[in-house]
């Protein structure tokens, strides 16, 4: 599979991550921090980063025929292996590769024709290579 496909998958998990629509598995904070209620912010599900996320998994997933979009969520954003998911869509043995490669050139497609941005949006800096923030003294 090409980088670009990989990269497109990537951008589509990382949108996914940041509109926070996987499944919770910690406390939900929302009632508590709100008085017992929610407040707009909550309930219109108006937000900062979180809701511009929604937005474009939205419109990518959108973009895509049906059922690739099943098959992006599933391999890309819910890390859900390649055989489970042809068993759960009904899927012949060996074809999710085939509907993969297929769905990630649509969702190139549709990154490309949007803003073209191809940036990170989760930083992957990893602690080993991040550097230290103190003076550096020069050798001069």
């Amino acid at each position: 599979m090409s980088s670009d496909l990989e990269a497109a998958g990537e951008r589509s998990r990382e949108d996914f991550q940041l509109a926070q629509l996987g499944p919770r598995v910690a406390q939900n904070w929302d009632r508590s921090l709100t008085a017992g209620g929610h407040s707009d912010c909550v309930s219109s599900g108006r937000g900062g980063g979180s809701e511009a996320a929604r937005k474009r998994i939205a419109e990518a997933l959108s973009d895509l025929a049906p059922g690739l979009g099943d098959v992006v969520l599933r391999l890309c954003c819910f890390h859900e292996g390649i055989e489970s998911t042809e068993r759960r869509m009904g899927l012949s043995a060996r074809s999710g590769k085939i509907v993969l490669r297929t769905a990630l050139f649509r969702l190139k497609k549709h990154y490309d024709s949007g803003s073209g941005n191809w940036y990170p949006l989760i930083d992957k800096v990893r602690d080993s290579e991040r550097t230290p923030n103190r003076l550096v003294a020069s050798g001069a």
